[in-house]
């Protein structure tokens, strides 16, 4: 069909010719009249790839012969006939069981009550206990600030008044996008988002890039702010920093208000360590517990659980010697806890752990990376270097080109341009992720 060979050809101008050869060309068109386009994919995967990528596009150009939009439909190749096969069979064994969503478990133990609220964060707290005057609720903070402790306190408290409560990470919210594409059931999955009195998802800054997963949120979201119903968002950045989310998306964020979680200082991390070694009767030196709390610094959970690995292994090591060390020292401490402590350094990414992953990748030297080399070999780790400080250190355009050796604009155009490549080039993207 010409109209499909052009739009084939503007895209391989636009994506590339091996992107358009894997995704598009196996793409059959089943049929094509005045108003509609049907198309059917090989497998899910080329549905949500064409989802993602082509359908706005496709919606957009695609035009019949009087110039006017036409809808399109996609099907996955074999979905029909196996469910005619199943009709027709007389035989019935077992009913499969219907599509389920399975969604993030609430911690029980993650309470108000339990939650260490630090003078700056005495609001936002306030606030979460009697939220019904907002909506959305958007809640944000570095990691290991107690967002997510937060919102399952919410959703047990919400829970326990009688009202249906829906909480999901963003990625599992993406997951159930995706098995509800491959299995043809939005309805389902509409249902479970929609038909409720509470959504809390988490970590909506995993969303970026995910254009099919935005949309379904876009709606979901409309369906249920009409309807009266209250929504909790929490990200790692506030709204107005949001990078490959839709507009229209982070504008309904805003919509209602926006809450900061501050971190902790270091005295307020002692007075945790305090009130749990009080509560599980087990005195502990303050140089010691000033030792955990500086290795222990990504998140108030993993102190606690360092905490509580200590007491195990000390009694462990009591009832095999027969004594308990009541004068554990610094060196007992980090020899129990040589595990957790490789783990947490293993969890710290720093500009300097960027630069030497990113150069052992490509095979080439640290130093290649901040030198004034243009060559192909250099400039490309390099963009992915900055690029990667950028997405998962938050840092500063202006401190990237001071650590780079370059300016403001060149930090800037090398992000755009690594992360629109990792759009359409899979090669890049695995890169990317892999780093």
């Amino acid at each position: 069909m010409r109209a499909w060979e052009t739009f084939l050809r503007e895209q391989e101008k636009e994506l590339g010719e091996s992107t358009v050869k894997k995704w598009l060309l196996s793409l059959k068109v089943s049929r094509f009249d005045a108003q509609n386009l049907y198309l059917e994919a090989k497998d899910s995967f080329q549905a949500l790839w064409f989802e993602e990528h082509i359908r706005k596009k496709l919606e957009k150009s695609f035009l019949n012969n009087n110039f006017k939009k036409i809808k399109v439909h996609l099907t996955v190749k074999g979905k029909e006939a196996e469910e005619g096969k199943k009709g027709k069979s007389k035989t019935k064994i077992m009913e499969p069981p219907k599509f389920q969503l399975h969604f993030d478990p609430v911690n029980p133990h993650f309470t108000f009550e339990n939650f260490f609220t630090s003078k700056d964060n005495q609001i936002t707290c306030q606030i979460l206990q009697d939220p019904s005057d907002f909506n959305p609720v958007y809640l944000w903070g570095p990691k290991g600030v107690g967002k997510t402790h937060l919102l399952q306190a919410l959703a047990y408290r919400l829970s326990a008044e009688g009202k249906k409560v829906t909480y999901a990470r963003a990625e599992t919210f993406t997951e159930h996008v995706v098995s509800a594409i491959r299995a043809s059931e939005m309805q389902i999955f509409r249902a479970s988002y929609r038909d409720i009195d509470v959504l809390i998802l988490d970590n909506v800054h995993e969303l970026s890039h995910k254009n099919a997963t935005q949309e379904e949120l876009f709606h979901t979201f409309n369906s249920l702010h009409l309807a009266r119903k209250q929504i909790f968002l929490a990200s790692s950045l506030p709204p107005s920093e949001l990078q490959f989310i839709e507009p229209r998306l982070i504008s309904r964020f805003e919509w209602g208000i926006t809450l900061p979680l501050a971190p902790y200082r270091t005295e307020e991390r002692m007075e945790i360590l305090n009130l749990k070694c009080h509560a599980l009767k087990f005195p502990l030196h303050n140089k010691v517990k000033l030792f955990l709390i500086e290795t222990f610094k990504s998140s108030n959970t993993s102190l606690i659980q360092a905490l509580e690995a200590l007491i195990l292994r000390t009694h462990a090591q009591h009832e095999a010697k027969g004594r308990l060390s009541t004068a554990l020292t610094i060196s007992i401490a980090k020899h129990y806890l040589s595990d957790l402590i490789e783990q947490e350094e293993k969890s710290k990414v720093t500009p300097q752990r960027i630069i030497e992953t990113v150069s052992d990748h490509f095979g080439i030297q640290p130093d290649d990376l901040l030198s004034p080399s243009q060559a192909r070999d250099r400039a490309l780790p390099r963009q992915i270097a900055m690029t990667l400080c950028r997405n998962e250190l938050k840092m500063p355009y202006k401190k990237i080109g001071e650590l780079f050796g370059r300016d403001h604009s060149t930090v800037m155009s090398s992000v755009k341009l690594i992360t629109t490549q990792s759009e359409h080039e899979e090669p890049l993207l695995q890169i990317t992720k892999k780093l």
